[in-house]
């Protein structure tokens, strides 16, 4: 499980970890991506967690009794490999990019059909998922899901009334 609050250990490591990929002239670009990517997965930045959720992934849940059902992702908000093309090509210093970064790792809880048609994604309709709530904390593959989200869920359907089943 990725921790809530990175460590300042574990951020100065993957900090310094990104300077030397970056300025590393052993590696390709595509080999810079995944050393980043990879280096990233370690907590960096709200490890994937959604502040959104669209309507349809909201319609799934209600049609499964708001049991984790299948079918849902996590869709970046920016692209990530938009995001590690622009750390790559930027020209930063020290840490300065780790909060730009954390800014655009967020996600939206999505179906697997919006999340595959990134094109069109800005046009799906979605509820905002307070920050301050601490909800659906991301891991590597999936999502927290317990009370409290199923909660949230609850009455998220109800105000722009989605039926339960």
């Amino acid at each position: 499980m990725i921790p809530k609050k990175i460590p300042q250990e574990l951020k100065s490591y993957i900090c310094e970890g990104f300077v030397m990929i970056k300025n590393s002239d052993e590696f390709t670009t595509q080999e810079k991506k995944h050393l980043i990517s990879t280096l990233l997965s370690l907590g960096a930045g709200a490890s994937w967690r959604p502040i959104q959720i669209t309507h349809n992934a909201l319609k799934l849940f209600a049609k499964h009794d708001f049991k984790k059902p299948k079918g849902l992702e996590r869709a970046h908000i920016v692209p990530r490999r938009e995001t590690i093309q622009e750390l790559i090509e930027s020209d930063w210093t020290g840490d300065e990019w780790w909060e730009w970064y954390k800014e655009r790792d967020y996600t939206v809880l999505s179906t697997r059909k919006e999340n595959r048609d990134e094109k069109n994604f800005h046009n799906v309709k979605r509820i905002d998922i307070p920050k301050e709530k601490m909800l659906f904390w991301g891991k590597p593959v999936g999502f927290e899901y317990g009370t409290l989200e199923k909660e949230f869920l609850i009455n998220a359907a109800r105000e722009i009334g989605i039926p339960s089943t």
